[in-house]
C-alpha cells in the first residue's frame, strides 16, 4: 500500500495547481495587479514545485493570471514537503511540479475552491477538497485550481499546506496526514458509490445524455462529501454531550444515519462503509479535527454542497429528484440520536 501511494503521489502531482486567491480574482484571465492584498499575510505566495522548468513555470503562471512575479512571495515546494505533510512519497523535487498562490481571506469567509482547467483535472471536483482542507486546519480561504496537463489530483494539498507555513501558520502534520487519508478513501469511495448507483439505475439513466450521466456522478460525489461533514458534526456534538470518543458501535450508527439521510445507503458496500467508520474513529483522535473552528468551517463547505447537489438534481429533473434525497435541512433529524443510541443499548440489558 505504502508504495501504490507513493507511486499514485508522484504520477499526481505531476503538473497540477493550486491557487488561492481574493475572490475578485476568481478567474484564470484576472490580472494578479488586481488581487486584493490580505494584510493578514502581506502579497499572496506563490509555492513553486520544485520540479517546474521555466516554460512550464511560465505556463503554469499564465493559467492562473499571475503576470507578475513581484506581485507574489516566492516559496518552493519540495518532496520532503510531500513526505511531511501527506507520510507518503519518495522524498525526490523531481516529481514536485505542483504549483500553488494562497491569499488569506477574512475570518469567516471560509473555504472555496474552483477548478479553472476541468478538462485538466480527472477525478476529484472542487468540492471533494474541501473536507480535506477542513481536517487538515485550513481555514478561510479562495482556492483555484488549474493543471497545464492531465492530472487526477489527488495529492494536490502540499502546496497550500506550504504556502500557510510559510506565513507563520503551523500546519499539523498529523492532520494534514489524516487529511490526505480522507481524500484517499473517500475517493476510492465515491467511485465505488457512482459505479453502484449507475448500475441500480442504468434503465432510467438510457435516456439521459452524457453531460446529465455526470451531473448525476457529481451528485453522488457531492451527497458522499455532505455525508461527511454530517458525521463529523455528529461526533463533535456526541462528544461535547459524554465528553468522551464515541464507542464504535456509536460510530456506525453515526455513520449509516448520515448516509440514508443523504441518500447514498443503498448504493455503498458494507466494505466502503467499514472504511468511512475507520475514518471517522480517526477524527476523534487527533485534536484539532472536531473543534470549534472545524465545524465553523464545515457549516460553510456544507451550505455549497447542498447548493450543488440543488443545482444539479433541478437540471435533472424527475431522475434528479429521485438522487436528491433529504440533503435540504432536516430539522430534527440529529436532535435525537443520541437519546437513540442509548436507548438502544439500555434496551439489550433490559
Amino acid at each position: 500500500m505504502k508504495l501504490k501511494k507513493t507511486l499514485l503521489a508522484a504520477g499526481l502531482l505531476a503538473g497540477f495547481t493550486i491557487t488561492a486567491v481574493n475572490t475578485s480574482s476568481a478567474h484564470a484571465e484576472t490580472s494578479s495587479s488586481d488581487t486584493v492584498i490580505n494584510e493578514r499575510w502581506g502579497k499572496p505566495t506563490f509555492v513553486m514545485g520544485a520540479a517546474l522548468n521555466s516554460h512550464q513555470r511560465a505556463e503554469t503562471m499564465s493559467i492562473l493570471g499571475i503576470d507578475n512575479i513581484d506581485s507574489v512571495n516566492v516559496e518552493v515546494a519540495t518532496g520532503e514537503d510531500l513526505v511531511k505533510y501527506l507520510g507518503y512519497g519518495s522524498g525526490q523535487d523531481s516529481v514536485m511540479f505542483s504549483s500553488v498562490v494562497v491569499n488569506r481571506e477574512d475570518k469567516g469567509k471560509g473555504i472555496t475552491v474552483d477548478i479553472v482547467t476541468p478538462e485538466n483535472i480527472t477525478l476529484i471536483t472542487a468540492d471533494q477538497y474541501k473536507n480535506p482542507l477542513v481536517t487538515a486546519g485550513i481555514s478561510d480561504a479562495t482556492i483555484k485550481v488549474g493543471s497545464v496537463v492531465k492530472v487526477t489530483g489527488e495529492s494536490a494539498l502540499t502546496g497550500v499546506y506550504k504556502a500557510f507555513a510559510a506565513n507563520g501558520e503551523k500546519v499539523d502534520p498529523e492532520r494534514a496526514q489524516l487529511a490526505q487519508e480522507e481524500l484517499d478513501t473517500t475517493t476510492d469511495v465515491a467511485d465505488s458509490i457512482v459505479k453502484n448507483a449507475n448500475q441500480e439505475n442504468k434503465t432510467e439513466q438510457e435516456n439521459l445524455s452524457d453531460a446529465e450521466k455526470e451531473k448525476a456522478d457529481e451528485t453522488y460525489k457531492t451527497q458522499l462529501n455532505q455525508t461527511l461533514v454530517d458525521i463529523k458534526k455528529e461526533l463533535a456534538e456526541l462528544k461535547e454531550k459524554q465528553n468522551e470518543l464515541a464507542t464504535k458501535e456509536d460510530v456506525e450508527k453515526i455513520v449509516n444515519d448520515a448516509l440514508a439521510k443523504n441518500n447514498l445507503d443503498k448504493y455503498i458496500t458494507q466494505e466502503d462503509t467499514q472504511k468511512l467508520v475507520s475514518l471517522a474513529e480517526k477524527y476523534q483522535k487527533i485534536d484539532g479535527v472536531l473543534d470549534e473552528e472545524s465545524i465553523a468551517q464545515l457549516d460553510k463547505i456544507s451550505s455549497d454542497f447542498k447548493d450543488t447537489v440543488n443545482d444539479l438534481t433541478d437540471q435533472l429533473g424527475d431522475f434528479g429528484n429521485k438522487l436528491k434525497g433529504t440533503l435540504e435541512d432536516n430539522q430534527g433529524f440529529f436532535a435525537n440520536l443520541w437519546q437513540s443510541i442509548k436507548d438502544f443499548f439500555a434496551g439489550l440489558f433490559n
